[in-house]
């Protein structure tokens, strides 16, 4: 089971799912000059896929615990750094939670999420607030389609 971003950890796949998400498929698949297919199953739990490619994170993954095992840490370190440089340094991982233990407890979540965007609606509230809210109804949503998806996997 992969972690979860409460951990403070992210899996590949739920980096490429949250880019995908913010960004879009067709521009996650143009920066790495390829088809709009490998940016969707690059975010894809591996977990409840048939469907599996290794990931740009992956490869390099791949190629910087190579390059600490052949005796060249330091070469990864600073391809490492190198990434980090792109973010801006007081960037958090945002907490999300894995789907709830059943399909009925996620159902419930879907509509606890849009009754609050419901009734921030109603209420008048700002474009931010009503688009934050929209975003934690779409992402229970996507949690009860995972877990749907776990469970007939599973039988």
């Amino acid at each position: 089971m992969s972690m979860s971003y409460a951990e403070g950890k992210m899996q590949p796949w739920q980096v490429f799912h949250a880019a995908r998400k913010i960004l879009g498929a067709n521009i996650v698949a143009r920066i790495f000059n390829r088809e709009v297919r490998s940016a969707h199953n690059w975010a894809q739990d591996p977990a409840h896929t048939e469907c599996r490619c290794k990931s740009p994170l992956e490869l390099l993954h791949t190629l910087f615990e190579r390059l600490d095992a052949a005796g060249s840490g330091y070469v990864a370190r600073a391809g490492i750094d190198y990434l980090a440089t792109a973010i801006d340094p007081a960037a958090q991982v945002e907490g999300i939670r894995d789907p709830l233990p059943t399909i009925h407890e996620e159902i419930l979540a879907d509509y606890s999420a849009v009754a609050r965007l419901q009734q921030a609606i109603e209420a008048g509230a700002d474009l931010e607030t009503i688009n934050n809210l929209k975003k934690e109804a779409i992402e229970e949503v996507e949690r009860t389609v995972a877990r749907y998806a776990r469970d007939r996997k599973n039988g």
